[in-house]
C-alpha cells in the first residue's frame, strides 16, 4: 500500500481512509514504512476510518445476496440525499445497519426539511446563507455527523429555514427543489 499510494498520490497527501479494522496493524505499518522511506517526513495529514455496513442485521456480502449498490437504490427511485442522510446518521467509526425502514425514515426527514425551507429554497449552486456555527463545530469535532444532523433538526425546530437550508445544502442533503 505504501508503494501504491506513493505512486498514485505522491510522498505526502491529505486524506487516507479505510475500514476501522485496518487501523492496526495495517495502517500503523503503512505509516512506519512510508515515513521511514522518506526521512521521517509526514505521510498523510488526516486518517479516516469507517465502521462496517450491514444490511437488515446481516453483514453485507455478495455471497449472502444482500449486496446493494447506490446505483440500484437510485434506479429504484430512492433520492440520493436520502441515501446520504442514512449513511451520515451514525458516527463514521460506528457500524451502520442499512435497513429499508431506515431509508424510509431518512426520506421522511428530508421531505419534512424540504417543506420547512420551501419559502427560502435556492439551488445549491447559488450563493447560500451562512452555514450555522453549530453545524460547522460538529463537523470540526472529528466529523461528528450525528451532532451535525441534530444541529439541522434544531434549526428546523426553531423555524430557522434559512439556516436549515444553508446547513443541509452544505452537507449535500437538500439539492432538489421543493416542487421536484
Amino acid at each position: 500500500c505504501s508503494a501504491m499510494s506513493q505512486h498514485h498520490l505522491g510522498e505526502h497527501f491529505d486524506i487516507h481512509g479505510g475500514g476501522s479494522d485496518l487501523i492496526f496493524p495495517h495502517h500503523e505499518n503503512e505509516i512506519a514504512q512510508s515515513e521511514c522511506a522518506h526521512d521521517g517526513r509526514p505521510f498523510v495529514n488526516t486518517w479516516m476510518h469507517n465502521g462496517f455496513l450491514s444490511v437488515e442485521g446481516e453483514k453485507m456480502s455478495k455471497s449472502l445476496g444482500n449486496f446493494i449498490t447506490v446505483r440500484e437504490l437510485l434506479d429504484e427511485g430512492v433520492p440520493g440525499e436520502a441515501i446520504r442522510l442514512l449513511l451520515l446518521a451514525p458516527y463514521s467509526r460506528h457500524p451502520l445497519d442499512f435497513t429499508r425502514d431506515g431509508l424510509k425514515e431518512a426520506k421522511k426527514k428530508l421531505d419534512h426539511w424540504v417543506r420547512a425551507v420551501t419559502g427560502v429554497w435556492r439551488p445549491p449552486t447559488e450563493e447560500r446563507g451562512a452555514v450555522p456555527d453549530d453545524l460547522i463545530k460538529a463537523l470540526e469535532d472529528d466529523l461528528n455527523t450525528p451532532r451535525a444532523i441534530a444541529a439541522l433538526d434544531a434549526l428546523d425546530a426553531t423555524g430557522d429555514a434559512a439556516g436549515l437550508l444553508a446547513g443541509a445544502q452544505f452537507m449535500g442533503l437538500l439539492a432538489v427543489a421543493p416542487d421536484d
